[in-house]
């Protein structure tokens, strides 16, 4: 226990009270895609797949969704970013994993590019 916090009675001091506002801040849509691929990459690891073509489908509709959302602007890194993701999107749909899997980190890596250049 944090001594110095202590009063001399041996109650903590009152705090005072916090008047900012809580926000809570709206993800972007590539903050989006990166949660998503995300997901979707640890879906499909081998050692996750109890039952591959339902997790396959399921990756897919997720990754699909978020692709319908992202806006891709003039980011050129998000772009490809986003074109990576849609061709792992079209391999989990014939069950792909392998490829699916390589273009995932590839869209991993463009969007830690397309945060970089914000």
């Amino acid at each position: 226990m944090n001594t110095e916090l202590v009063s001399r009675t041996g109650l903590l001091p009152e705090l005072p009270a916090q008047t900012a506002p809580v926000t809570t801040a709206v993800p972007s849509p590539a903050d989006v895609l990166e949660a998503a691929v995300e997901r979707v990459l640890t879906s499909v690891r081998p050692s996750n797949l109890a039952d591959p073509l339902s997790g396959a489908h399921h990756a897919e509709e997720s990754l699909r969704d978020a692709l319908r959302r992202a806006d891709i602007g003039s980011n050129p890194a998000l772009g490809q970013a986003v074109a990576c993701a849609e061709a792992a999107a079209e391999h989990l749909r014939y069950s792909e994993l392998q490829e699916a899997r390589l273009l995932l980190v590839a869209a991993r890596g463009q969007l830690a590019r397309s945060h970089a250049s914000r």
